[in-house]
């Protein structure tokens, strides 16, 4: 049985028993961490998936979500969900969602092997019927999240300053998202306050087109369009899987969408890391920060996730504390990709509702920034591409000018 099996979700072993069940060696079936990885995969891949297997650990929601997805995305592929107890009033709708079998653990291992073959079976019927593929792969944005577990750490004002700047130097669409339900403060960045509500935002993950997306939006500047709800901290957190809509909408919309991550491992936190290109993981220099950096780097490469998608930002990396950046790098084994200086102009231009990158373009806090939203830029190729300093710079060699727009 040499078919595409992916086995979807928390804790990795659960690939180890899919493939025991199935009688084949581990590598032989694929695994991805959550169901919005899942849903990446099916985006991107050129081949076809065969079957889904779910995992005990991905919840009910994201199961039925997930089932409604590949109905419209990869419809010859099938789901077979796994759970260590019967679906109850569930699994009727389980099956109207389109997931093929719901397995129950407990009654042993044959079952499993059963149902996966006879998801394949049907998968196999089904594309000699029609014709195999998934389509073709669209163009997208690229996703920039910003994350810090430990507060008063520089997250937002990074998220707005790399989104202002990106924004500012491509001349291209950029989405700056509040996902930090809870208690965001990214519209406070730009001297302004949050009217939409949270759950009218995610719906529009559910295929929303160019002009409701750009109505829900609020301009902030010349290119750049903040997504935020009103900050609720009694609300529930959006699940995984309608977060990873939401955000697959808005990159199908922007060339680029700079997300402020919520501050904690939930669903939605972790949903934004599966979607991301590329994850800025931000500290200063503080033990507990470079602490809740080192944890975070752990937590996420453990669930999945490579390490070659974070970026290590130091803010206020020039402070006088007894901790530099070579020390960050030394205890960590990684290394810091950009350091922002500090400066009094931080909380000036909160203050002022108007990011530092606009205030004061010429600061070193802007500089650095700029150099990091060039290299942002440059990921996505074209005739440009970031030298030593982060300047972009043209394929004939030439510099691009400071304030040139395209």
């Amino acid at each position: 049985m040499l078919q595409t099996v992916i086995a979807v979700g928390t804790p990795q072993s659960f690939r180890t028993t899919l493939a025991r069940a199935l009688e084949v060696e581990p590598e032989d079936v694929g695994w991805v961490q959550s169901v919005t990885a899942v849903e990446e995969v099916l985006v991107e891949s050129h081949d076809p998936v065969d079957v889904l297997v779910l995992s005990p650990e991905v919840k009910d929601p994201d199961a039925l979500g997930l089932a409604e997805f590949v109905g419209r995305t990869a419809p010859m592929t099938a789901i077979v969900a796994v759970r260590e107890k019967s679906w109850n009033g569930l699994l009727p709708a389980a099956m109207r969602a389109g997931i093929r079998d719901v397995v129950d653990m407990t009654q042993g291992s044959e079952e499993l092997r059963d149902a996966v073959e006879r998801a394949i079976t049907w998968v196999s019927n089904l594309r000699q019927a029609r014709g195999s593929g998934n389509g073709q792969q669209r163009n997208r944005g690229t996703v920039i999240s910003v994350f810090s577990s430990k507060g008063g750490a520089g997250k937002t004002f990074l998220t707005t300053n790399i989104a202002t700047a990106v924004s500012e130097l491509s001349g291209r669409d950029t989405a700056v998202v509040d996902l930090d339900v809870d208690m965001g403060d990214v519209f406070s960045y730009y001297g302004l306050e949050p009217v939409k509500q949270v759950s009218d935002l995610i719906a529009l993950g559910e295929g929303a087109d160019a002009a409701t997306i750009f109505e829900m939006a609020t301009q902030v500047s010349d290119h750049l369009f903040a997504f935020g709800g009103v900050a609720d901290p009694a609300m529930e957190s959006p699940g995984g899987e309608a977060v990873g809509k939401y955000l697959r909408v808005l990159r199908n919309h922007f060339a680029f969408v700079v997300v402020d991550a919520s501050a904690d491992y939930t669903d939605l936190a972790l949903a934004t890391f599966d979607l991301s290109d590329v994850i800025c993981l931000v500290t200063g220099l503080d033990v507990v920060g470079v602490k809740h950096l080192s944890k975070a780097l752990e937590t996420l490469i453990s669930i999945g996730l490579p390490r070659d998608r974070f970026r290590i930002i130091l803010n206020r990396a020039d402070s006088k504390v007894g901790l530099d950046a070579a020390d960050v790098e030394r205890v960590m084994k990684v290394q810091v990709d950009t350091m922002i200086p500090s400066s009094r102009l931080v909380p000036m231009s909160l203050n002022k509702g108007r990011p530092v990158y606009l205030e004061e373009p010429s600061s070193d806090v802007s500089n650095s920034s700029r150099k990091r939203a060039n290299r942002f830029i440059a990921m996505q190729g074209g005739d440009l591409h970031a030298d030593a300093t982060g300047e972009l710079v043209a394929t004939n060699g030439k510099r691009r000018g400071l304030f040139r727009r395209r």
